[in-house]
């Protein structure tokens, strides 16, 4: 795994996690989360293709590792979609 790809990583995912926080536990504005709950979506997309391509690129502990930054994402994205836009939706 190149220099890049660590770099490329830590952004996503600091970026990834900061939209997943704001999405499901901030209610600072109206509908601040629902707006961050669909930027959430995309930037997780964005994740998961970095954290692939770092997954594909690696081997060994590096693998492991880039295996969970693949698997995370949609779990967060799911997570979202569950707790913040069906119920807007169907509101």
């Amino acid at each position: 795994m190149t220099d890049k790809n660590s770099r490329w990583m830590l952004v996503s995912g600091l970026t990834g996690f900061t939209f997943f926080l704001i999405a499901n536990f901030t209610n600072f504005f109206a509908g601040l989360n629902m707006l961050a709950g669909w930027l959430q979506l995309c930037v997780n997309a964005f994740v998961f293709l970095v954290w692939k391509k770092a997954f594909l690129q690696s081997c060994g502990f590096k693998k492991f590792v880039a295996f969970f930054g693949v698997v995370v994402p949609v779990v967060m994205a799911s997570i979202t979609i569950w707790r913040v836009l069906l119920p807007a939706i169907y509101h």
